[in-house]
C-alpha cells in the first residue's frame, strides 16, 4: 500500500513520537510505501516537512500547500490541528485516531478548561468528517464517540520486543548497585518531567511514606528526601529499574496526558503491579488488586497509603492490551485494507 502518516511531531522519544517511528518502521520492513507529513524531518524516515505557524504544540497551522495520492492517509491525532488539516489537502481513504476525547474539559487549567474545551469540539466534528474509519486506544473514548455513530476500532499501543524478552542477571545486578539500590525496595515513576505527570504527588507521597522512589525521565533533574534520580535511560537500563522495583507508580493529574500509557504496558509486561491516578486510559487499564492500584488524582496520602502494599503484591492477570508492536501494526494494517476493501467506509 501506497500510505501516508501525519503528524505534527515525529522526532523524540515522547508517546506520539514513538507511535509515528514504529508505525513507519513496520509498515516499512512489510512493503508498504510509507511518507511521514511532519513539522521536523528525522535521519532514516521518508519525511515530507511542512513549515508551519506554531502557536502550541497542539495548533500549527500548516503554510505549506501539500499534496499527493496514497491509498490510505492516517492523521495520528485528531486534537492537532496541522494532522487533520494536512491529511484533508492529501488524497486517499482517511484514517483518523482519536485520543484523549474531551479530557480539556477536565484540565487543571483553567484556560483550557474554557477556551480548550471548544477548540476540542470543533477537532472532533473535523476529524469525523474527515475520516472513512476511526481508531481510538482506550476504552472511554470508544464509548464517547458510539455517542457520535462513531464505530471506532480499538488499537492500543505497542511495545519493543526486548520488553517481552528475559534480562540479563548480571546486568540488572549492575543497575542496581550504579544507582545504590536494593531489589523491590523502590517504587518507580517513568516518564516526562512535567507538572501534570504528577511528579511532585509522587515525592510528597514518598516523604510521607518513608518510601524510597526511583525517578526516571528526561527534563529538569528531581531532587526529594528517599528520591533518586536517574536522568533518562536506554530501554535494558529501564527494564532493570523495572524488573528490581516493586511497582511502578503513574501519579497523572489530568485525563490529557494519559491517553494510553505505554508506560503500564511496560510495568505490565515485567509483571510489576502499576499504582495510578485514576485519570485517561489507567481508570480503564488499572483493575484494583488485580493488576495494581488506583488513587484519586493529586491524594499523595492516598498513594502513600498504597505504596506498602505493593511490597508483596503480585500481578494476577496481564491486560490483554499488552501487545508487542507487530501485533499492533497487524491491526493498523487490517483497518487499512478495510477502508480500502468495504464500501461502507465511502463518504
Amino acid at each position: 500500500m501506497k500510505i501516508a502518516l501525519v503528524h505534527h511531531s515525529v522526532c523524540g522519544y515522547g508517546g506520539m513520537e514513538i507511535v509515528s517511528q514504529r508505525l513507519y518502521y513496520y509498515l516499512t520492513k512489510r512493503g508498504h510505501e510509507v511518507t511521514l507529513f511532519s513539522t521536523s524531518a528525522c535521519q532514516g524516515m521518508n519525511v515530507r516537512q511542512v513549515k508551519v505557524l506554531k502557536f502550541n504544540p497542539e495548533i500549527q497551522i500548516p503554510l505549506d500547500k501539500v499534496n499527493g495520492d496514497y491509498e490510505v492517509v492516517h492523521a495520528l491525532s485528531s486534537l492537532s490541528y496541522f494532522n487533520i488539516s494536512v491529511s484533508s489537502m492529501l488524497k486517499g481513504k482517511k484514517v483518523v485516531s482519536f485520543l484523549s476525547v474531551k479530557t480539556l474539559r477536565t484540565h487543571p487549567n483553567l484556560f483550557y478548561r474554557l477556551v480548550g474545551s471548544i477548540y476540542e469540539d470543533y477537532m472532533i466534528k473535523k476529524g469525523l468528517k474527515l475520516a472513512n474509519a476511526v481508531t481510538v486506544k482506550n476504552l472511554g473514548d470508544k464509548i464517547i464517540l458510539e455517542k457520535f455513530n462513531a464505530n471506532p476500532f480499538l488499537i492500543p499501543d505497542g511495545l519493543d520486543d526486548v520488553y517481552f524478552k528475559p534480562l540479563n542477571e548480571d546486568f540488572r545486578q549492575e543497575v542496581l548497585k550504579r544507582f545504590n539500590l536494593e531489589e523491590g525496595e523502590f517504587a518507580l515513576y517513568v516518564g516526562r518531567i512535567h507538572k501534570l505527570k504528577g511528579v511532585e504527588v509522587f515525592i510528597k507521597a514518598l516523604q510521607l511514606s518513608n518510601f524510597k522512589g526511583v525517578i526516571v525521565g528526561g527534563g529538569d533533574k528531581v531532587e526529594g528526601m528517599n528520591v533518586v534520580y536517574a536522568g533518562s535511560l536506554d530501554d535494558l537500563s529501564k527494564i532493570a529499574l523495572i524488573d528490581s522495583s516493586c511497582c511502578v507508580v503513574i501519579p497523572s493529574l489530568s485525563d490529557y496526558v494519559e491517553a494510553f500509557s505505554i508506560v503500564a504496558s511496560e510495568a505490565w509486561a515485567r509483571r510489576k503491579p502499576v499504582i495510578a491516578s485514576s485519570v485517561g486510559a489507567l481508570k480503564y487499564r488499572v483493575k484494583e488488586g488485580v493488576n495494581g492500584f488506583l488513587f484519586k488524582p493529586g491524594d499523595y496520602k492516598a498513594l502513600a497509603n498504597i505504596l506498602p502494599k505493593a511490597k508483596d503484591f503480585k500481578v494476577k492477570e496481564i491486560p490483554e492490551d499488552v501487545l508487542p508492536w507487530e501485533m499492533v501494526v497487524s491491526m493498523y494494517e487490517d483497518v487499512y485494507k478495510k477502508t480500502l476493501e468495504d464500501s461502507n467506509f465511502e463518504k
